[in-house]
């Protein structure tokens, strides 16, 4: 459901490339490719280098070139930064269940 509502904005928008960021953020999520740190910050796996390359994101801010390009944009949220964000949602929804 939270997925299907953030595709549902960004259709809405028309913003494609978010489609896009998303679906693969999902895709990250469900390979457990994604995974919180105790300090808060996640660490998100590579998409096309899984075994080598570990990106580190706190927020939306992600250690990845994607989000480097984007920095001015305060807006902009890469795949590994929507993963975690999906992730702490998810957690929030499952402790909200759990009370």
């Amino acid at each position: 459901l939270l997925l299907a509502c953030g595709l549902e904005k960004a259709v809405g928008k028309g913003d494609w490339k978010l489609v896009e960021r998303l679906t693969k953020a999902a895709a990250l999520v469900l390979a457990g490719r994604a995974v919180k740190l105790e300090d808060g910050t996640y660490q998100v796996r590579s998409q096309v280098e899984p075994e080598t390359t570990v990106y580190t994101v706190l927020g939306r801010a992600c250690s990845c070139q994607d989000a480097s390009r984007h920095e001015a944009d305060t807006s902009y949220w890469c795949k590994h930064s929507l993963s975690s964000l999906l992730i702490s949602k998810l957690n929030e929804q499952e402790a909200a269940h759990a009370a």
